[in-house]
């Protein structure tokens, strides 16, 4: 399978993680969308500009490491998350349950494992899976609960900012307490699953095995890339997905940064921010 990814930063620090590669008998492809934590912590990490950047790419490049060793995906996740709760609880001396819920970085997962006759796909909360079959079916598989819940806290501030002229920021401010209280529903029956360093969603994420050769091609795309389809409409998924490369990619983010900085203030399309990070890997023929 031919393959490409690419990460675009929308805001101060790009917390996405993406990557595609080839593999023995086959290829992966992987996006971790970090959230930075709604409470103030101290940095893991020096090296790193927040929390969720850490976390994203801490993670993110342990998985790749272990998959080109020969690790399964479940193992490879399950090792990268356990690698980085033991780095976080040695950088702030205490336990990850001890911290507030709000304040521990998390983030999405998108994954894709070719290995022989099989393709192996992996979900975490709102990165988007997309899979186009030789069928011309297509396969979008995302956390709906998270999606609703930020739908709902988007219609909220919609509401409670009309005809006030506020700013993205100031539009923000007015439901925190929302957008942390959605956060506390992270990693628990009837919320949503999500990775973070306590692992607990890793046992809950959405897992499909396709015949390999039924695929045309797949991809995964943080929230950010995809509302370049769903919320914004500027190109149809399925078409774009058949012919998709780096340079189409890229093209598409810039129209959309065009598209966002005219909106700065988010009135012909209601969202959390101005623009987001955008990152893609897609495999294809």
């Amino acid at each position: 399978m031919s393959r490409f990814y690419l990460s675009e930063r929308g805001n101060a620090a790009n917390e996405d993680f993406a990557y595609a590669a080839v593999l023995p008998g086959g290829s992966y492809g992987l996006v971790i969308d970090g959230a930075t934590g709604l409470v103030d912590l101290p940095l893991v990490s020096g090296g790193y500009a927040t929390n969720a950047q850490w976390f994203s790419h801490t993670v993110g490049g342990r998985v790749c490491r272990l998959l080109e060793l020969g690790r399964a995906p479940g193992e490879a996740l399950a090792a990268a998350v356990e690698a980085a709760r033991a780095e976080l609880e040695a950088a702030l001396g205490c336990e990850v349950e001890s911290l507030e819920a709000a304040a521990v970085p998390s983030a999405t997962l998108a994954l894709a494992v070719r290995r022989g006759r099989e393709l192996e796909l992996w979900g975490l909360a709102d990165s988007p899976l997309v899979v186009l079959m030789r069928s011309g079916e297509l396969v979008v598989s995302t956390d709906e609960v998270l999606e609703s819940l930020d739908d709902a806290a988007v219609a909220l501030m919609v509401e409670r900012s009309a005809g006030c002229g506020l700013s993205a920021v100031e539009k923000r401010a007015l439901v925190r307490d929302e957008v942390i209280a959605n956060r506390q529903m992270r990693n628990v029956e009837g919320g949503y699953w999500c990775l973070d360093p306590t692992g607990e969603g890793l046992s809950h994420a959405r897992r499909l095995t396709l015949p390999a050769s039924d695929v045309a091609a797949v991809a995964g795309m943080s929230d950010g890339f995809f509302r370049a389809f769903g919320q914004y409409g500027m190109a149809g998924l399925g078409e774009w997905m058949a012919g998709a490369t780096y340079f189409s990619a890229l093209s598409l983010c810039d129209r959309m940064r065009v598209l966002e900085a005219a909106d700065a203030a988010l009135e012909r399309f209601p969202r959390m921010k101005v623009g987001d990070d955008a990152s893609i890997f897609w495999m294809g023929e």
